[in-house]
């Protein structure tokens, strides 16, 4: 669990039934390289931005991210932001990692001389948990994974310890910043299914891979235009299944317009709606000590993070279980992309976690007398666990009843 408490966005990002994803194991093994000698014995994170020249770049390329589930390779999206420090020599990134964007860390490096080549030194963190004293920090090395069958997959990760930095070709006059040395392919005979050589994020403590990334290519922004988001993404919601619990919803961001133009995601953010478009508040009285935010939300900022917020996941502290319950039928999703003061949005994109049918709307004027589970085997239960059926008396005497996926 310690993993995900630092960056539970990382498994959405990894895990997240995209539309781009390529290949996905839901299973794995891999043989952990011994990194602990490559982290630093000081940690120094920059969270703040450092002053200088700030370029923002769209993010290209490919990555593999590694969870406790398995592995997915995907386009690499979003933004990096570079600043150029007035030394002429000092360059920092946000976000290096496309894997780790929205943690909203920096990490330092060093402009050449003519200005072509960007140098970042290995071994910095861009996580850590105090805490658990661990953290993500950059590495170099090569990857594989081998094809077992029955959707498992071994996955072996290969530290390059003689590399110290990585470096990146930089194009002014074309507006672009490259990778050097990385290498990847996702069209392998059978059985390996990737093989990639380039930037990795591995964990301090284990020295266990989280993701590596290939091919990255950054390509300079222009200034923001108004522009209707494209659809996101309504994945998975789960609920813990009491009344005193927590509920998430997972959900993808895709960074680009309806004719497939990157957006500058400063300009974005999401709302969230239930049931028959009713907006979601994050009230400040229930959400805003622990998120740092010291009024009510209902647009929150692409990126933000706290302590229930992530890049493409929320959590709730609300249960669908009891007289209360958070919705009856759906949640979903919109976008708000806002360039000067024209604000346009994306279509609610839901997800229908219960039934609702016609059935719904001809017992909508009825009152609930009782609601009782009952577990596949017919045998009642106190509170859904697992497939559950759940049977619902109304004041008339009629019945409904539905399944439920807890």
């Amino acid at each position: 669990m310690k993993k995900l408490a630092l960056l539970l966005l990382c498994t959405a990002i990894a895990m997240g039934a995209s539309a781009d994803v390529k290949a996905k194991g839901n299973a794995y093994r891999m043989a952990p390289q011994d990194m602990r000698m490559k982290a630093p014995a000081h940690v120094d994170i920059i969270t703040e931005q450092p002053e200088g020249t700030v370029m923002t770049y769209q993010r290209g390329g490919e990555y593999m991210a590694v969870s406790l589930y398995g592995y997915a390779t995907d386009y690499q999206t979003g933004r990096v932001k570079v600043v150029y420090a007035d030394d002429g020599k000092t360059v920092y990134i946000q976000d290096i990692l496309c894997y780790a964007e929205g943690t909203g860390t920096w990490v330092q490096g060093e402009l050449s001389e003519d200005g072509t080549t960007i140098s970042v030194p290995l071994g910095q963190y861009v996580a850590f948990n105090e805490e658990y004293n661990y953290g993500l920090i950059l590495a170099w090395g090569s990857t594989d994974v081998i094809d077992l069958g029955d959707d498992f997959y071994w996955l072996d990760f290969y530290a390059d310890e003689s590399k110290e930095e990585v470096c990146y070709a930089v194009d002014s006059e074309n507006g672009t910043i490259t990778m050097l040395d990385s290498e990847g392919s996702l069209d392998n005979p059978y059985p390996y299914n990737c093989v990639a050589t380039g930037l990795a994020g591995v964990w301090s403590d284990d020295g266990t891979i989280a993701t590596i990334e290939w091919g990255s290519n950054w390509t300079l922004m222009g200034d923001a235009v108004p522009a209707v988001p494209a659809n996101p993404e309504a994945i998975e919601f789960f609920d813990s299944g009491v009344e005193d619990g927590y509920t998430r919803f997972d959900f993808n961001i895709n960074l680009f317009d309806v004719d497939g133009n990157p957006l500058d995601p400063d300009c974005l953010t999401y709302s969230i709606f239930t049931d028959n478009d009713q907006l979601f508040t994050f009230d400040y009285a229930t959400y805003g000590a622990s998120n740092g935010f010291d009024a009510d939300m209902t647009e929150i900022p692409y990126g933000y993070s706290g302590f229930d917020f992530y890049l493409r996941r929320v959590y709730f502290y609300r249960t669908n279980m009891g007289d209360n319950p958070m919705f009856e039928w759906r949640i979903g999703i919109q976008l708000n992309y806002t360039v000067n003061g024209i604000s346009n949005k994306s279509d609610i994109v839901y997800l229908e976690v219960y039934p609702h049918t016609a059935v719904n709307e001809l017992n909508a004027g009825k009152t609930v007398t009782g609601v009782t589970y009952y577990n596949m085997a017919g045998q009642q239960i106190t509170r859904p666990a697992g497939p559950t059926i759940q049977v619902t008396t109304y004041s008339d005497g009629t019945t409904a009843t539905t399944k439920l996926m807890k």
